[in-house]
């Protein structure tokens, strides 16, 4: 973002605004704001300026988020669909800062209910409240070591990430499962599995294991294409399927693939995924699915979680935003575009909530009515 300052003579009366231009795509918009009337000296000038900073790169930011056009060649869902979703992604993205503690907070909540929801899923009969005194205190809870320890094994996961600045791998993934299994399968932490096995209540046989390094290779290769060109949500549910279905450890295989899915979307400015326990019949019934090669329900599953929990932030924090943008006389147009988007956003909630319990016929045409097509 480029900054001028311009001087306006009107009958005698000087009069300075900050002009801003904002590239957005192959083109460039300038926006102007008064700082008020004259003479100013050099240092007040500044510090005028410095005062409106954070507007104009507020603005600066919804001019292009506005302005943004589908980028992703491979998406199955409806181009308007994966628009609203990329919005809501980027005003989540502006506002963290202006509400930071709320925003660490909710960050910090997502994470607790991630790791319980993502446990329970397994079988943990342990609390959200036992989570989050052995996540957050440091405090001993739960009946049995095992359950404590798949839990705790947590923050070391987190203090990895919060640090690594690679890429997925296969020592990336096999560190994942490491740290997982930690003081729970010490003997099979970070090995990929030596023996077939077979999916309790699945009629889908995993990946035998002589091939299981080429087959994670293989899917790894095809992670490195795809993220050049597919809708990133799609991408987190295509590599969470796929594997999956590869199966490669003796056990852990759904968290660690609940921790790439979060991976891919937390690389590509998403906020964390929560799958809550409540909807584990959902979320394993849509990899039964996903198994015979219909990815469709569980794609729709994935987003309807991201726009209903995910980036609840946005919705609670739109009017205070609309308040500021009204108190910073930003543009009409960009008001208008934030009505327009916090409109569809309810509406998709609503065509989400309404697929609640039919999961087996869940399909791309009821997100294709209207301006949904």
């Amino acid at each position: 973002m480029m900054v001028f300052i311009i001087k306006k003579n009107i009958k005698g009366e000087i009069y300075y605004y900050v002009n801003h231009s904002v590239r957005m795509g192959g083109s460039v918009k300038t926006v102007s704001h008064y700082l008020g009337k004259g003479p100013f000296t050099q240092s007040e000038i500044e510090f005028l300026v410095k005062e409106k900073s954070q507007m104009l790169l507020l603005e600066a930011e919804f001019l292009k988020i506005f302005s943004k056009k589908l980028e992703y060649e491979e998406h199955i869902l409806p181009t308007s669909f994966i628009n609203i979703i990329e919005r809501l992604k980027e005003i989540n993205r502006i506002m963290a800062p202006f509400n930071k503690s709320y925003f660490d907070k909710f960050e910090e909540n997502l994470r607790l209910r991630y790791v319980h929801g993502s446990m329970a899923i397994e079988g943990n009969t342990l609390s959200l409240r036992d989570a989050q005194l052995i996540l957050e205190e440091d405090t001993p809870a739960g009946n049995t070591l095992r359950e404590m320890y798949e839990i705790l094994n947590y923050k070391d996961i987190f203090k990895f990430l919060s640090t690594y600045n690679g890429d997925i791998t296969l020592k990336f993934i096999l560190k994942i499962h490491e740290m997982m299994m930690k003081n729970i399968d010490d003997e099979n932490a970070g090995v990929l599995r030596n023996i077939d096995i077979s999916i309790s209540g699945s009629d889908y046989d995993p990946t035998p294991f002589p091939v299981l390094e080429d087959e994670l290779n293989n899917l790894i290769q095809w992670y490195k294409e795809k993220k050049l060109t597919m809708f990133p949500v799609e991408l987190a549910c295509h590599f969470h399927q796929k594997f999956v279905e590869i199966h490669p450890f003796i056990d852990g295989n759904g968290r660690v693939s609940r921790e790439l899915l979060n991976f891919i979307l937390i690389r590509n400015n998403y906020p964390r995924l929560v799958i809550p326990f409540e909807r584990r019949g959902v979320y394993l019934r849509c990899i039964d699915i996903g198994n015979s090669g219909q990815l469709t329900p569980f794609i729709i599953f994935i987003s309807g979680l991201l726009i209903e929990d995910s980036f609840k932030p946005v919705d609670i924090f739109f009017n205070k935003l609309k308040e500021k943008i009204k108190e910073e006389k930003y543009s009409s147009d960009i008001s208008k575009e934030l009505d327009n988007t916090m409109s569809d956003y309810k509406e998709i909630l609503e065509i989400i909530k309404g697929m609640e319990g039919r999961i087996e016929n869940l399909n791309l045409n009821e997100l294709r009515k209207g301006k949904w097509k």
